[in-house]
């Protein structure tokens, strides 16, 4: 009777026992998925880390920015190159400008207005007044004048006149060993610290003719007439320019 109780309680054990195994097994498989998180679930502390690269550093990379338009990325360094410059005349010679008697000149000047013996009710401000030989004369930039009434006539350039100051577009003239300043009709000579007018020289060529002269017919030909000398055209390198007699 013992015995049949005895393995009656065994047989109800084993029983037991296999009825506990699937829960057992279902137990574990709950707790081994708890461990291993399904692929792309966020984990259970914090958001997901990012993958890790290997990042290989470099050197920093030195960059030319010489021609870039800023002289921040390099030292500059001036170097300076003299500049040589030629000039085909002298500074202090005026140029001459060579034209016909019939053609209008470049730039006029006051005196290129002349006419003998021209009147003027009043003058120009800045008018120098000088005595030659004791007479008084008025002078204005290449011409000059002498009182008549309450006029004022232009005359001829007088000999022995001196101004300090040339008249503007005066031409320089060089005859022989002399050096002249061609103006009005007048040549002026440097003089100390002024220019005094000279008697005209015989034989010089000039580019222009003296403003007011006068056309005349001598020999056939055709000459100019100024304060007494007369000039002829004559040709110069293909220009027509002006030379000094008397007849």
């Amino acid at each position: 009777m013992n015995k049949i109780t005895s393995l009656r309680n065994i047989g109800i054990g084993v029983a037991a026992l296999l009825a506990t195994l699937p829960l057992l097994y279902a137990q574990r498989s709950q707790s081994s998925g708890r461990g291993a998180p399904a692929p792309w679930s966020e984990p259970a502390h914090g958001p997901r880390s990012e993958p890790t690269h290997d990042v290989t550093q470099h050197s920093p990379v030195m960059v030319d920015r010489s021609a870039h338009g800023s002289i921040r990325h390099v030292d500059a360094h001036i170097v300076e190159h003299l500049v040589e410059v030629h000039r085909d005349f002298d500074v202090h010679q005026q140029v001459l400008i060579h034209h016909d008697r019939d053609v209008d000149v470049n730039r006029p000047r006051f005196w290129h207005g002349f006419v003998f013996g021209a009147r003027r009710h009043g003058l120009r401000e800045g008018c120098l007044h000088l005595f030659v030989n004791g007479v008084p004369f008025f002078y204005d930039d290449g011409i000059y004048y002498q009182q008549a009434g309450d006029d004022y006539a232009a005359v001829y350039p007088p000999v022995g006149a001196t101004i300090p100051v040339l008249p503007d577009g005066a031409i320089e003239i060089l005859a022989g060993n002399m050096i002249y300043y061609y103006a009005g009709g007048g040549f002026y000579v440097q003089q100390g610290g002024g220019f005094v007018i000279a008697p005209t020289p015989l034989g010089v060529v000039v580019p222009e003719l003296p403003p007011g002269n006068v056309m005349a017919l001598l020999n056939g030909r055709v000459v100019y007439q100024f304060n007494g000398i007369y000039y002829q055209p004559v040709f110069v390198n293909g220009v027509t320019q002006y030379q000094t007699f008397l007849p």
